[in-house]
């Protein structure tokens, strides 16, 4: 029986880079200030999703198209399928260059939204997690 996604959406009041893991503070009820972790080897699909001030719409541009300036969320998913939303709007750092940073961490992820791979379709997924397998096998 193949995993199902599940999302988790954070509001961070700080985003590092980590020596292996990307480190989110969040600001929790009961606990005060958090850090959660995603580890760089965990992740398989890295991409902003970024507001569209000329149409008003929602992107979530292809590798290429991925900019500085552009203001948003971070989207990771993992080995597990999980789906991270990190919202950093309210951010000194926008989406685009933690992204474009995190890229430097994270050789073996695909990074930028890909239109012909759907990380929803379990067959995809699949296909996506022998590619990184394959790609760290050759980079050995």
């Amino acid at each position: 029986m193949e995993k199902r996604s599940r999302n988790l959406v954070y509001k961070p009041e700080k985003v590092r880079l980590g020596q292996k893991e990307l480190l989110v503070w969040e600001r929790d009820p009961e606990k005060g200030l958090v850090c959660r972790t995603i580890p760089y080897d965990t992740m398989v699909l890295v991409y902003p999703e970024v507001h569209d001030e000329k149409t008003g719409e929602t992107i979530t541009p292809e590798i290429h198209d991925i900019r500085k300036d552009m203001k948003g969320s971070l989207i990771i998913w993992d080995l597990e399928r999980k789906m991270f939303r990190i919202d950093l709007s309210d951010q000194k750092e926008s989406a685009g260059t933690v992204f474009i940073r995190l890229a430097r961490h994270i050789p073996f992820a695909f990074l930028g939204y890909t239109p012909w791979i759907q990380i929803q379709n379990d067959q995809d997924f699949r296909q996506m997690l022998k590619m990184i397998a394959l790609n760290k096998e050759l980079n050995r």
